[in-house]
């Protein structure tokens, strides 16, 4: 099914935000900065000018987008953690958003616990900035739910979601440049990105590596940094999508230029997920790469990154303007130093 999206309504309850400066935004459920990312056209997927790319990221498409909110970087451990704390979820829920069998060999690797009081924390081990991980679609879109309203048991529908779509995490990614990755077309480096430099690793590598070996990057770290200052778009962890994945989405649509296309399947059908992670290579933290998966698989190097309604933040801008001018109504002959508050006002929005 495509659908053109609305964006949603914020629900009943749903938190404020605090505006940091220009553009930026920090969210009151989790304390995370958000950057508003400004509608209009976006070239989605590879291919232009000749340039080489795979089948599922062709054609190379237009597309328009509303404006959105997107998370400066990947949830972290300690966020998930506050998140379960304050949602007590149900074993049968729990085992539904992340790993619990005690029969997976991965189970070491599961970066949250609970202590004696039955309060979730980040695992000896591990670090509260790393990326979360071990968390499925459901788990990742029940914490947009969360996070954006208060609201988490519709987290069986991609529909009331706050996961980005995959034109929107692109667009974040790379604004309307069709690079190869956040920083441009210039080749990966460690000092950019989080990906692997080496040989590959082997299941039963990965496996026997200690949780404090893993080699996640904390999430404020400088890497795969787009030019809207967002962090870890590249690397690090994978970031659950949206969509249903479709390898033939760029193809078959046929509404691509209507506002806010994504593709919502079936809600048993594969997810997708977008760039790429520390056990990959450079190749597939592309800005266009695209793969899926399905929604209960729960990876070592697969997180989350949540969107917003910018409804309620182009609120609470127009409530700041109409401050700064009623401020400036007020201003007379002995008021300089009121002026100059507006400005400061007028600015940081």
């Amino acid at each position: 099914t495509w659908v053109i999206g609305v964006e949603p309504e914020p629900k009943l309850g749903a938190p404020r935000y605090e505006i940091l400066g220009p553009g930026r935004f920090r969210r009151a459920t989790d304390g995370m900065e958000c950057v508003l990312v400004p509608g209009g056209v976006a070239w989605i997927g590879e291919g232009l000018y000749g340039r080489a790319a795979l089948p599922n990221e062709q054609p190379c498409y237009k597309t328009h987008l509303s404006s959105f909110l997107i998370d400066v970087e990947p949830v972290s451990i300690g966020a998930f953690a506050r998140f379960l704390n304050m949602t007590r979820p149900p074993p049968e829920v729990l085992a539904e958003w992340m790993l619990t069998n005690p029969q997976d060999k991965r189970l070491h690797h599961v970066p949250v616990c609970q202590d004696d009081n039955g309060l979730w924390c980040p695992r000896d081990g591990t670090r509260a900035q790393w990326p979360m991980s071990l968390v499925t679609w459901y788990g990742a879109n029940a914490y947009s739910l969360w996070a954006n309203s208060g609201y988490w048991q519709g987290y069986h529908d991609a529909a009331l979601g706050f996961l980005p779509t995959e034109a929107q995490w692109e667009y974040a990614a790379r604004g309307s440049n069709v690079w190869s990755f956040p920083w441009g077309d210039g080749p990966p480096t460690p000092d950019l990105l989080n990906v692997r430099f080496g040989p590959e690793r082997t299941p039963a590598d990965l496996t026997n590596m200690p949780l404090s070996a893993l080699p996640f990057s904390d999430v404020n770290a400088m890497l795969g940094v787009s030019s809207a200052g967002l962090r870890h778009m590249a690397g690090n962890v994978w970031q659950w999508c949206r969509d249903t994945y479709d390898p033939d989405f760029y193809k078959a649509c046929v509404d691509k230029e209507r506002l806010d296309v994504w593709n919502n399947g079936p809600p048993d059908a594969p997810k997708s997920e977008r760039g790429g992670s520390w056990v990959g290579p450079a190749c597939l933290a592309r800005s266009s790469y695209r793969r899926g998966r399905v929604a209960d698989a729960q990876g070592r190097c697969l997180g989350i990154r949540c969107v917003g309604c910018s409804t309620e933040v182009r609120s609470l801008l127009a409530e700041s303007s109409e401050v700064s001018t009623e401020v400036a109504t007020d201003v007379n002959a002995d008021g300089a130093e009121t002026a100059a508050a507006t400005g400061d006002v007028s600015s940081s929005a």
